[in-house]
């Protein structure tokens, strides 16, 4: 029986007791939807455990998603692997064994993990039985073999560790799918988790490539049936292992080699890339990319790891990076994530308008990314009031940028404290998934919860994207009200106020201002120094344990902020696009996707370590499927990386099919698309990411 809870002396033993009672209360109620989830087998095929749960949920059972509280992030970065190597009754023993002798909340949080993994272990052993009764009534002999095997290895994954591959994949999916009941949760280094299983039975031939590779689209398709769109599935294969040889393996291209087949929006593949990456496994990289379902984003090693380092990541960890259910920076196993995006172009609007917002022509409402999903209003979340100057009385572009960077930067403290008080927070008050938590061995060996020291690495992130929408600004204010002096920066702020309405003349003056993009330093390196400024902001910041924060450019939610910004100098109206991370602003490049990696790589991108990705997106009719358009793919690709670009996404799009399927979505239902760190059905999108997309395309590549 468990200790009753000791008596209250002080405030601290009041948040013990609250977490205790917190740690208890999550693993009953896990336990209580364990025990009423469906058991499935198959029709076909070898993994057992039902694609999806929510469909079949209960009013009760929904009620109990409410009464879940998790202040770590469940489905967001990927577990740790050692449920593979140990089973989650094996995990259960060493947690028994650990908790001996440990303080209350310690051993309560503990006996929360044995408890939630018994009812999981009952739950694969319900599927052994059903394969077996299954079995018992099958008149096919084939039939009955496959249920069989089914059975056996549900049974053996029940009671300890799989043995073999297709029982570390079975064990892997229901791992996966547990985790996140509600919805899914993001991947990780599958290529690596698999990969010894699969080396020793190809090994002593118990398994051979094609079983493999069949397993692997079986689970592709369950994926796919799990959910679709921003649905976190991001997967990474290739990269360095953690003493920094190189870990591609035979999975890492038969998991390139069944997105080829699937040929469906999910899981979201990432790919790692070094200097010591064979260069077969580049001209796999290139097969994927051209595919043109904008799969395949890059992760450059070489770049990353040292800036991951010089934020404090031990090496070993740094090179066992991933990235989390979008294209944010984890490390694998070792760390959770949380993040804040801070509005870049709002800000720049809050410094024209000293410290106050623009008004909007109308309401500010907003899908998150499909239509499916209700419409809600939308609002900034930056600090307004901050005086940083009257823009009207500035007699130079260096007071304007000056003015700029004040408001921006202040901004960007309200964020860090913001953060700061959270990282406190979280380690006085939060509790994990203890489902989540047991796959990570400090959480075993401690009995630490990760907000306490279960995680090794400390992973919160403030990330800013759009700087390039903002460069395009400021360069249309220095060259068209200063360099020009074609108007003065008041007519400019009726300008914006007006939404443009009765000052196009101007507009059109703005809009031919140089554009981020097309590998012009005039702009190019307003957005660098911004850029450089931000990391370096962010990454001085000392927080009160000495951890630091992370900075990213990067941002998801750039459509939205489209919708709480107003006209912008740039000759963008109310709820035209902004860019998406640090690429350009939608229809701006028109000087070739080299013109936009040279642009993008102008600014130090690795010290934004938490993510800085950019977008490449090319024409059909430019980058063929054949031979032709892979030497274009490989190039572009090689030059990314050459050029020092460390996270990167080159899509390839036919525009016209695209403009049809907004017309007739029924007859275009498997194009698939890059929207921010996710790939979706295109015709799945709301109307105004659909136009978004369509005007990334570089018009230098059609």
């Amino acid at each position: 029986m468990n200790k009753p809870l000791r008596k209250l002396n002080t405030q601290k033993d009041m948040v013990d007791v609250q977490r205790i009672l917190s740690i208890k209360k999550n693993a009953e109620n896990y336990i209580k939807l364990i025990e009423n989830l469906e058991v499935f087998i198959p029709g076909k095929g070898m993994l057992a455990g039902k694609p999806f749960f929510f469909r079949t949920f209960t009013k009760e059972m929904w009620l109990l998603r409410k009464e879940m509280h998790y202040g770590a992030d469940n489905c967001h970065f990927p577990m740790n692997p050692s449920f593979l190597q140990y089973g989650f009754a094996g995990i259960m023993s060493l947690a028994l064994k650990a908790k001996e002798g440990l303080d209350e909340e310690k051993s309560a949080f503990l006996q929360a993990i044995i408890d939630t993994y018994d009812a999981v272990c009952k739950f694969i052993e319900r599927h052994a039985e059903k394969a077996e009764q299954m079995a018992f009534s099958a008149s096919d002999e084939n039939e009955r073999r496959r249920l069989e095997a089914i059975a056996a290895n549900c049974r053996v994954i029940s009671k300890g560790a799989p043995q073999n591959f297709i029982q570390a994949v079975q064990l892997f999916w229901f791992a996966w799918r547990l985790r996140n009941i509600f919805f899914s949760s993001t991947i990780g280094r599958l290529d690596q988790y698999l990969y010894p299983f699969y080396k020793r039975d190809i090994e002593i031939g118990s398994l051979t490539k094609q079983e493999a590779f069949s397993i692997l689209c079986e689970l592709w398709e369950n994926f796919n049936l799990a959910n679709s769109g921003d649905t976190l599935m991001n997967l990474m294969v290739g990269g360095q292992d953690r003493q920094g040889n190189d870990a591609t393996n035979e999975l890492s291209f038969m998991m390139i080699d069944t997105a080829l087949a699937v040929r469906k929006s999910e899981p979201h593949l990432n790919v790692r890339i070094h200097k010591g990456t064979p260069q077969a496994f580049i001209d796999k990289v290139v097969d994927l990319i051209l595919l043109g379902h904008g799969q395949g984003t890059i992760y450059c090693d070489d770049h990353l790891i040292p800036s991951l380092v010089n934020h404090g990541i031990p090496p070993e960890s740094a090179r066992n990076y991933s990235n989390d259910g979008c294209t944010e920076v984890v490390i694998d196993g070792e760390s959770g994530i949380r993040f804040w995006q801070m509005e870049a172009v709002k800000s720049l609007e809050l410094a024209l308008f000293n410290g106050e917002e623009n008004v909007l022509p109308g309401e500010p409402v907003s899908h998150k990314w499909t239509d499916k999903m209700p419409a809600f209003p939308v609002k900034t979340s930056l600090k307004t009031g901050y005086r940083s100057g009257d823009m009207t009385r500035m007699n130079s572009f260096e007071e304007v940028y000056q003015a700029f960077l004040k408001q921006y930067l202040y901004q960007v403290d309200v964020f860090l404290k913001k953060i700061s008080n959270a990282m406190e927070e979280d380690r006085d008050n939060e509790t994990c998934s203890p489902f989540l938590a047991g796959t990570f061995p400090t959480c075993i060996s401690t009995g630490n919860d990760p907000f306490r020291g279960g995680f090794t690495v400390e992973n919160y992130q403030l990330l800013s994207g759009s700087i390039p929408t903002v460069a395009d600004a400021l360069a249309a204010i220095k060259k068209v009200v200063f360099d020009e002096r074609f108007c003065t920066m008041a007519e400019l702020l009726e300008a914006l106020r007006a939404n443009f309405e009765g000052f196009e003349y101007l507009r059109q003056k703005l809009l031919s201002a140089p554009k981020f993009g097309n590998d012009d330093d005039y702009v190019d390196c307003i957005a660098a120094d911004i850029a450089k400024r931000f990391c370096e902001r962010v990454s001085s910041f000392i927080t009160p344990n000495g951890k630091p924060i992370w900075p990213g450019i990067y941002n998801i939610d750039f459509n939205m902020f489209a919708k709480i910004v107003g006209a912008t100098p740039d000759g963008r109206r109310w709820k035209d696009p902004i860019c998406e991370h640090y690429s350009p602003t939608p229809g701006r490049a028109k000087s070739g996707p080299t013109s936009v990696i040279r642009s993008a790589t102008k600014a130090p991108l690795a010290k934004g370590c938490a993510a800085s990705p950019f977008h490449i997106s090319l024409s059909r009719s430019a980058v063929p499927q054949n031979e032709k358009g892979k030497a274009i793919v490989r190039s572009l690709l090689l030059t990314a990386i050459e050029l020092g670009a460390v996270v990167f996404n080159i899509a390839i799009y036919d525009v016209d099919v695209l403009k049809k399927a907004k017309q007739n979505p029924e007859m275009y239902e498997d194009v698939i698309v890059r929207v921010w760190g996710f790939n979706a059905r295109f015709v799945d999108l709301s109307e105004d990411l659909q136009d978004h997309i369509i005007a990334r395309v570089i018009r230098g590549s059609e």
